[in-house]
């Protein structure tokens, strides 16, 4: 079998392991190719639908409630959807922790002594077969609530419009990415998983950014948290506020008519994201952004550099045009990752497409919401041939195929890996789908670019497509 030398790697949560097996997994992937795979630091066992409630999950996500119809391509447990009970994978030492008030790590429980060794023996048997091992973590995530927190500071944890107003709908509640009690804990944990699992490679960060899922999180964050950081390093605060809310504003006299250069793709989507930067106090916004998840990042560099030399951070974002809203610069990321990954996470594009048409038609009734949807997807370059109909942007079911645009998605390629300055730039591809659609998806992101790609998840990998992967990547 040929050895890939370019990253085909594979994000293998960890209940799909326990259920499977270390050996049986890793023998899977490395047939397919694989050479490189990301866990995550906690387990879990099935939970019966009678406790359901705090602590349950479901796998695979909700995804907002949008995506129920959503099932696995590997029975976990023997079924393909299913309710789960987790636990840590390993005992946190809480020393890290005691600068952070408003978050805390999970306690160890029973499933932690029963099977949190399997992360560590995953980890351990990839490293003898000579795979790239990686621990995900998410930087934008809220984690979970320290017990004893004070509730004034609890309440800095959400995130301000710039009238002050919390956001309405979204489809994760991230906290503000500003959040120096957010830094401290992930920062910490970074220590703390490099500490318990010290054969790793390095750290992929899940959401290093501001999130855009909807019309609302591109408008945050102007809390507290964020004028510090804007008044620590000379950025004019009331500034970008009063500019955010005059956009906001505008859009009550946006007219249908004023839609219509949106609807040709071709040139528009970064010459749009670009005309931004026209406005004074529109691209102060933007590099204030890019500000703070540089400096964001820059916390995890100093975190993992302290634990040993050597390791590796990988950042995951949004691919182009998108990145310029959520503060992913990849020519700043560029000094402080050794490589970056642009999630094509196709299957929420659609999603991203209805919550922002739902939020401008709900500030502006007058606006026709299929050449919204069709303006949406053009400005962030979603497809090729975008729909005027909101009704087409629906999660997709198992067996539909994702509207992102092949050329599109080629461009975000060209568009990301130009800008990174010379360092690896992988398309994360979503498995999730039928599988001429997948493979259509996995040939983009494996020949349109230089150095490889991260496949999510392995529990989409049925024995199909991992024969697929290995098509597609060997030949």
């Amino acid at each position: 079998m040929p050895e890939n030398t370019k990253t085909l790697a594979v994000y293998c949560w960890s209940p799909h392991v326990q259920a499977e097996g270390v050996n049986a997994v890793l023998d899977n992937l490395q047939e397919a190719g694989v050479n490189t795979v990301s866990t995550t630091s906690y387990v879990a066992e099935p939970a019966g639908v009678t406790e359901l409630g705090p602590g349950i999950r479901r796998e695979p996500p909700e995804d907002g409630g949008r995506g129920m119809d959503r099932i696995v391509d590997r029975p976990l447990w023997g079924k393909r959807e299913q309710f789960l009970r987790t636990g840590p994978s390993f005992e946190h030492d809480r020393s890290l922790y005691e600068e952070c008030v408003a978050f805390a790590p999970p306690e160890p429980n029973a499933l932690t002594s029963s099977q949190g060794h399997v992360v560590a023996d995953f980890i351990g048997e990839a490293k003898k077969r000579g795979m790239k091992v990686y621990m995900q973590v998410a930087p934008s995530g809220r984690p979970g609530i320290n017990p004893d927190a004070p509730q004034d500071a609890l309440d800095l944890e959400t995130p301000r419009l710039p009238n002050g107003e919390s956001p309405g709908e979204r489809m994760v509640n991230f906290p503000p990415i500003t959040s120096t009690e957010l830094h401290k804990f992930n920062t910490a944990l970074v220590k703390d998983v490099l500490t318990a699992y010290p054969q790793l490679d390095g750290v992929m960060l899940d959401r290093m950014e501001q999130s855009v899922y909807s019309f609302d999180d591109a408008f945050l964050d102007f809390g507290p948290y964020s004028r510090k950081f804007a008044n620590e390093n000379n950025f004019d605060f009331e500034r970008m506020r009063s500019a955010a809310q005059s956009v906001i504003d505008g859009l009550r006299n946006v007219t249908n008519a004023d839609l219509i250069p949106a609807q040709q793709a071709g040139g528009v989507p970064y010459a749009l994201m670009s005309a931004l930067r026209t406005n004074p106090a529109m691209a102060e916004l933007l590099e204030f952004r890019a500000a703070i998840t540089r400096s964001y990042l820059q916390k995890f560099r100093d975190s993992a550099d302290s634990v040993r030399d050597g390791v590796e951070l990988v950042p995951a974002t949004f691919p182009p045009p998108i990145s310029l809203l959520t503060g992913a610069d990849f020519a700043k990321y560029a000094g402080l990752a050794d490589a970056m990954m642009i999630k094509f996470f196709t299957m929420h594009w659609p999603l991203i497409v209805t919550y922002w048409t739902e939020s401008l038609t709900r500030v502006n009734p007058s606006l026709d919401p299929g050449l919204v949807a069709r303006a949406v997807s053009n400005a962030f370059d979603m497809e090729d041939d975008p729909s005027a109909n909101l009704d087409d942007y629906v999660f997709p079911g198992p067996d539909d195929p994702h509207r992102a645009g092949t050329d599109a998605q080629i461009r975000k390629i060209k568009q990301a890996t130009s800008e990174a300055g010379g360092k690896p730039i992988l398309p994360s591809v979503h498995a999730y789908g039928p599988m001429d659609d997948v493979e259509r998806r996995w040939r983009i992101g494996w020949e349109a670019g230089d150095s490889g790609m991260w496949i999510n998840r392995y529990g989409y990998l049925s024995a199909e497509k991992l024969a697929l992967l290995k098509q597609v990547t060997q030949g």
